[in-house]
């Protein structure tokens, strides 16, 4: 996946709370990918915007993959009432 079809996946879907490339600031039940030193970076943050299950990726595309997975996965939380 490449930045741009994420975007549209990200549009298209409403897939909400999706920080992109930039680490959070204080934003809680999000996700975020950033770069790091040697790759990417995709996290997600709790309710008191602590960042848990970092996962690191070496190439682009597969942070990508995880990134819209989480919002997916997000998205259905916030729709059962699980994350407000």
């Amino acid at each position: 996946m490449d930045r741009a079809s994420a975007k549209q996946i990200i549009a298209s879907e409403g897939l909400e709370r999706a920080i992109w490339f930039r680490r959070p600031n204080g934003e809680p039940d999000a996700v975020a990918i950033y770069e790091t030193g040697g790759g990417f970076r995709v996290i997600s943050t709790d309710e008191r915007a602590v960042e848990v299950g970092a996962r690191d990726y070496g190439k682009e595309p597969e942070a990508l993959d995880m990134f819209i997975t989480l919002l997916r996965d997000l998205k259905e939380l916030i729709a059962s009432g699980v994350v407000r």
